[in-house]
């Protein structure tokens, strides 16, 4: 695959930028992007996408940073269009060579039986946000950005609970699974897309934390405290490990590498 050169000047959406990995992907890109470079911040909360743009601030001031409020449990194509419309009218897409969006917003779901997973509305609201709201802003990205950038990416940050089964975690493992096929399907349509599927491994975020004290199985809850203390990853591990990938380019678009693979 071709590799990412971040120092291209880029516009980059990022999901889910409030808080835990994708705030970390912000900062850690505003370390490698040019200057003349554009961050697009999305996520619920005002508060955490201001702190996100501060902390951008703190590394590099010439990068152009927009944070808007987006709730993802609502998706509306009409909505996307109009966001990424309103982006592209105010930025200066000139020079533009890189458009990149990382799917990153999501939550974990109910974390019980499966026979326990019996409110309807529980489910409606997971897809919502961890696969229906990707895929129409998926769609909105492409459409609007291609024109503007001659290198598209897109990047599902993925789990390893969509390819192996964990106790507790089908709610989240069968969203993880229907987006990973998603963008595999993607890779296959779209041969001048970039696909990056990535696993992040287990990091210390509040999703973590809440599996850790809302799993029904004590057993879950267990062996998730104790890799909690053994193995668990920081945000900036992972996320540099993902940025080295995308740099290098070593993989085949639609690929799914977890941040343990050699």
């Amino acid at each position: 695959m071709p590799s990412i050169n971040f120092s291209k000047k880029s516009i980059i959406f990022i999901t889910g930028a409030s808080r835990g990995i994708g705030r970390t992907i912000a900062i850690e890109l505003s370390r490698r992007l040019e200057q003349n470079s554009i961050l697009i911040l999305l996520a619920r909360s005002e508060k955490g996408l201001e702190e996100t743009k501060a902390q951008i601030g703190e590394v590099d001031k010439g990068i152009t940073v927009q944070h808007y409020v987006t709730d993802f449990s609502k998706p509306n194509i009409d909505d996307y269009t109009k966001l990424i419309q309103k982006v592209l009218e105010s930025v200066d897409t000139k020079g533009i060579e890189l458009g990149m969006l990382f799917h990153n917003a999501g939550y974990v779901g109910t974390v019980k039986q499966t026979t326990d997973l019996t409110d309807i509305t529980a489910w409606r609201e997971y897809y919502d946000v961890n696969l229906f709201s990707v895929a129409m802003l998926n769609s909105i990205f492409i459409k609007k950005i291609r024109p503007v950038a001659p290198q598209l990416v897109v990047v599902n940050i993925t789990s390893l609970v969509g390819r192996t089964p964990f106790a507790n975690l089908a709610m989240y493992g069968s969203g993880k699974a229907a987006r990973d096929i998603f963008f595999k399907v993607l890779a296959t349509e779209e041969p001048n897309v970039v696909v990056f599927n990535y696993s992040p491994g287990p990091v210390d975020t509040d999703m973590f934390e809440y599996i850790v004290e809302n799993a029904q199985s004590t057993e879950v809850q267990k062996s998730f405290k104790e890799t909690r203390e053994s193995s668990i990853l920081t945000t900036a591990q992972t996320v540099n490990k993902m940025l080295e990938l995308l740099e290098k380019g070593d993989f085949k678009s639609g690929d799914t590498i977890d941040y343990f693979d050699s």
